[in-house]
């Protein structure tokens, strides 16, 4: 190669390392333009309630008074019936912690205590059980729900029973939190 080529060669190497450091110095400026920008900026997110769908009323309107709305009582119980009776051997510890959120603090140790005795007879035998919520019935007077649909119950891999079963469940509200105060079973003809 003649020494013109390699001046030429060296040149060359020399302007595109020049060009490259001079887009790796921009694109920093830029980085540090955009980085100095936003951090001065503070983002507010405004969620704006739903003007359709369930319309919940818990607490009235001043101290002492106790009331929850009908819709209220009916997602609750919904969901506490469906946690309490949908119990096998494995989630039994769960159900325990859930009902423990769910009840109201006077009710804790009673509802526990049964959900203990229902998961120690289930794994005595390889049971499992689960609620499906037909009917809901709310009182909000008196923060009561009666709720009606179908217990199934496995022994193994296998249906051993489906009936249809009510309960009633009465609630208290305090401080603004509402509880599991009682859950029984009624007669079906009720």
């Amino acid at each position: 190669m003649r020494r013109g080529d390699m001046d030429n060669a060296f040149r060359r190497v020399r302007d595109i390392r020049l060009a490259l450091g001079l887009l790796l110095a921009l694109s920093m400026a830029a980085n540090l333009a955009l980085t100095m920008s936003f951090a001065g900026r503070e983002t507010v997110t405004v969620l704006v309630p739903a003007t359709a769908g369930p319309n919940w009323e818990v607490g009235g309107g001043g101290v002492g008074i106790t009331r929850a709305g009908a819709r209220y009582l009916e997602d609750m119980a919904r969901t506490v019936a469906v946690t309490l009776l949908t119990l096998t051997p494995e989630n039994a510890a769960l159900v325990r912690l859930a009902a423990a959120r769910l009840a109201h603090a006077s009710a804790r140790g009673a509802i526990g205590a049964w959900v203990e005795a229902e998961a120690g007879r289930m794994a005595g035998r390889d049971m499992a059980s689960a609620f499906y919520p037909t009917e809901i019935e709310a009182d909000p007077e008196r923060l009561a729900v009666v709720i009606a649909g179908e217990l199934v119950t496995w022994i193994g891999r296998e249906e051993a029973s489906r009936e249809d079963r009510r309960y009633r469940l009465v609630f208290r509200i305090d401080a603004g939190r509402i509880g599991l105060l009682r859950f029984e079973q009624l007669e079906s003809g009720k």
